[in-house]
């Protein structure tokens, strides 16, 4: 989630290009980041010391993290610390900005700063993020407090980075009493909760599920993709389902619905979350009924 809403930052900047962004997303898994952008970023050690070990190394004979070492610059418990790191997301995706030239050692830190304050992140919630603790995450832009409702959000998102897209991002939920919505598909989840999830969006925004939920591409929003967003929504229902059981809460779900004009909702409780996919931006809607 940090590596789309970093990146659009920069964008934003005009330290990149939206096309340079998408050339480097999603950042692929064998990918490893290196100690010193994660030195850097973790604070462990500061640009100034990170290039003054890189300037003084023969890399052939040498690794960064046992010149650190050597040097004093870290002890043996904070390099495995660091270590553990290289697989973290964010740290590859900042690695691929620094090879790329869009950031250097001496600004990562400064770009970071200036992000968190933008986004009116505190220290905890960004570390939430570059973490990508989920529970926590959807915490942030999601401030749910009804446990059930956290519990299918986090069931979407789940199934949005396994199935449509690893980077997909949220922005901050709001409510509303009444709505006006898209081309849309729908679930009513029943049982123990009553709750009607609506998926929408304009133009040909639910192309961000429909052409990655099954085999079929569609050019353009038409009932056959529509029918997929739904298939989508069931399968999240499904799940969600599955993890209410285990607290021996009973879920059920109707059948999906979809059609290409949306509904004008109106209701005391909708929770609205602005989710980005694939270059599209939709809402997922809950209807909650009391």
């Amino acid at each position: 989630m940090l590596n789309r809403l970093f990146g659009n930052y920069l964008v934003e900047k005009g330290i990149m290009t939206e096309n340079q962004l998408n050339t480097l997303l999603p950042v692929k898994k064998e990918f490893k980041a290196g100690l010193e952008v994660i030195a850097v970023i973790t604070k462990a050690m500061t640009p100034a010391v990170v290039q003054e070990i890189l300037a003084n190394i023969d890399k052939e004979i040498e690794h960064f993290g046992e010149a650190a070492v050597n040097q004093g610059c870290i002890t043996d418990d904070k390099l495995d610390e660091l270590l553990a790191y290289q697989s973290n997301n964010f740290m590859k995706f900042v690695q691929l900005l620094v090879d790329q030239g869009y950031i250097s050692y001496d600004n990562i830190n400064h770009e970071m700063d200036h992000f968190q304050q933008k986004k009116e992140l505190n220290d905890i919630q960004i570390s939430a993020l570059i973490h990508d603790d989920l529970d926590q995450c959807i915490n942030i832009f999601v401030p749910l407090k009804s446990p059930r409702l956290k519990e299918l959000t986090k069931t979407l998102v789940q199934t949005l980075r396994r199935i449509i897209d690893r980077d997909v991002y949220l922005e901050k939920a709001y409510t509303a009493r009444s709505i006006q919505l898209d081309k849309y598909a729908c679930q009513m989840i029943i049982g123990d909760m009553h709750v009607k999830f609506y998926i929408s969006a304009p133009d040909e925004g639910l192309l961000a599920i429909a052409n990655h939920f099954t085999g079929d591409t569609y050019a353009t929003v038409t009932e056959d993709a529509l029918d997929s967003v739904g298939e989508f929504i069931n399968c999240v229902s499904g799940l969600f389902a599955t993890n209410m059981s285990y607290e021996n809460i009973s879920v059920d779900m109707n059948s999906p619905e979809y059609a290409m004009e949306g509904p004008f909702i109106s209701n005391e409780t909708l929770y609205v979350i602005p989710i980005h996919a694939n270059g599209y931006s939709l809402r997922a809607v809950f209807e909650v009924y009391q």
